[in-house]
C-alpha cells in the first residue's frame, strides 16, 4: 500500500512535458477551490508560514492543455485574476486533469484574494464557479507573511513608498507588531 509523503518541499504533480510555446497570452477560466492533503498536512503541523505551505496553497492546478496555451509548465508563475483582485502562484499540471478551462486553487490565503467576500447569508465566500483569466508571469509567489503585507498591508508604515513584492522578504518565522522574529529575540514582547 501506498501513503502519500507529504513532507515535501512540492506536492507531487504529474511529471508532463507541456509542448509548445503558447498560443494565448491571457487564458479565461473557471477557478474552483477546496481542501489539498498537502495544504491540510502542512495547517495540521503548523508550517503555514513556510515555504512548503506557501508551494502548497499558493498553486493553481491546471490541465496540461491550457498549461500550453500560456506556455507555462510545473512550478512557472502565473497571475490569476478575478473580479475582486489578482495573485501570483505557482502553475502546476493538476492531478486531477482532465479539466480544460477550469482551474483550481487550494482554499487559504491566496485563494482568498481573488474570492468574493460576500457570503450570501450562508456565512461562507464562493469558493466554486468564479471566472478568471490566467496569465504568464515573472512575478514571484509570495509567502504568507509576505502576501498579508501585499494584500492588507500589514507590516507597512505609512511612509514606506517601495512597492511591498520588492522588499525585503519577512520570511519563514511570526511577525509581531511589524517586527521579525528575530529582531524581537532580544526585546520584550
Amino acid at each position: 500500500m501506498h501513503y502519500a509523503n507529504t513532507y515535501l518541499e512540492k506536492p507531487v504533480v504529474p511529471d508532463v512535458k507541456i509542448t509548445g510555446e503558447g498560443t494565448t497570452d491571457v487564458l479565461k477560466c473557471m477557478l474552483n477551490t477546496g481542501s489539498d492533503i498537502y495544504q491540510g498536512a502542512c495547517k495540521k503541523r503548523g508550517s503555514t508560514l513556510k515555504e512548503e505551505y506557501k508551494n502548497a496553497s499558493g498553486t493553481c492546478y491546471m490541465d496540461p492543455r491550457d498549461m500550453a496555451k500560456l506556455g507555462v509548465n510545473n512550478w512557472d508563475t502565473v497571475l490569476v485574476k478575478t473580479d475582486w483582485g489578482e495573485v501570483v502562484l505557482n502553475a502546476a499540471v493538476s492531478r486531477d486533469a482532465p479539466h480544460e478551462g477550469t482551474v483550481f486553487i487550494c482554499k487559504g490565503p491566496w485563494a482568498n484574494t481573488i474570492v468574493s467576500p460576500d457570503t450570501y447569508c450562508c456565512s461562507d465566500p464562493t469558493y466554486k464557479g468564479i471566472k478568471c483569466t490566467v496569465e504568464k508571469t515573472d512575478r514571484k509567489v509570495l509567502l504568507m507573511a509576505d502576501l498579508m503585507r501585499w494584500v492588507y498591508k500589514k507590516y507597512v508604515d505609512e511612509d514606506d513608498d517601495d512597492v511591498v513584492e520588492n522588499m525585503e522578504s519577512l520570511g519563514e518565522l511570526p511577525v509581531y507588531k511589524g517586527r521579525k522574529w528575530k529582531e524581537l529575540i532580544d526585546h520584550e514582547l
